[in-house]
């Protein structure tokens, strides 16, 4: 079965790859730090923008934003170096990590921070620590103590905030609703000529916009402009035949 294409247009991207078979990729404090080393030299010769990131013990997220479509050549060379320099302290062989890594485009400023908070709250969703700057591996922690790795993040959106604000914001949990937001990601259509489109509009907006619409007008916008009608009656809480029965009587 052929892979999905991946999204390589420039913009933002929450990043996750994780450790075969989910063992541990970050044994000490060291491996952190040499990790987030590779990170700096990727950010320079890339030029990518670190806006957030957060390394667990097994995995990582990271909040990244490309200028040039050359996301799988700095991908490629973040995780190849660090498990060459993993591989070579502990003495291993074979794959570090399991598989390809986990890329999510995303849709917009809302979804930017959700992902934002989603990543920095890791650490308090694992039950590692009971507030969110306490983990030292993450980037909230590197602005609230002003640490040697705050360069990581020149040029990110988080400093768009105070950093009391910002704190502020992590610390409130997001609702489930918006969780289930987290992992979406624009969906790619590949033409017949071999080209792709990526809709970028989240499906939700159809929704939150232009209240004056009837609800007909907007499932039959959101239809139009690609989603499935399976998606459509998830998102609204009702079965694919009702949807079927609103596309039907716009379209009379």
């Amino acid at each position: 079965m052929p892979r999905k294409p991946r999204i390589v247009y420039p913009g933002y991207y929450h990043l996750i790859s994780r450790g075969v078979e989910r063992r541990d990729v970050f044994l000490h404090r060291y491996d952190f730090e040499a990790f987030l080393d590779i990170l700096a030299v990727v950010k320079k010769r890339y030029e990518v923008t670190v806006h957030a990131f957060c390394l667990m013990s097994n995995h990582y997220h990271l909040l990244l934003e490309t200028h040039q479509e050359n996301l799988p050549d700095a991908m490629r060379y973040l995780n190849s170096h660090y498990s060459a320099w993993f591989n070579k302290k502990y003495e291993r062989s074979g794959h570090l990590w399991q598989g390809r890594y986990h890329s999510y485009y995303l849709f917009d400023d809302l979804h930017f921070w959700n992902v934002a908070k989603y990543i920095e709250r890791n650490p308090v969703a694992a039950n590692i620590v009971e507030n969110v700057e306490q983990y030292p591996y993450q980037s909230l922690y590197q602005w609230q103590n002003n640490t040697e790795f705050m360069a990581l993040l020149e040029g990110s959106m988080i400093f768009d905030m105070q950093l009391k604000e910002y704190n502020t914001f992590i610390s409130i949990a997001h609702d489930e609703k918006t969780l289930t937001s987290i992992y979406k990601s624009p969906r790619i259509i590949r033409r017949d000529d071999g080209t792709i489109e990526v809709k970028r509009r989240r499906l939700e907006s159809f929704f939150e916009q232009d209240l004056a619409a009837s609800r007909s007008r907007k499932v039959s916008d959101a239809a139009a402009y690609g989603y499935s009608q399976t998606e459509i009656a998830h998102y609204l809480q009702i079965s694919v035949t009702a949807v079927s029965k609103i596309l039907k009587k716009t379209l009379k």
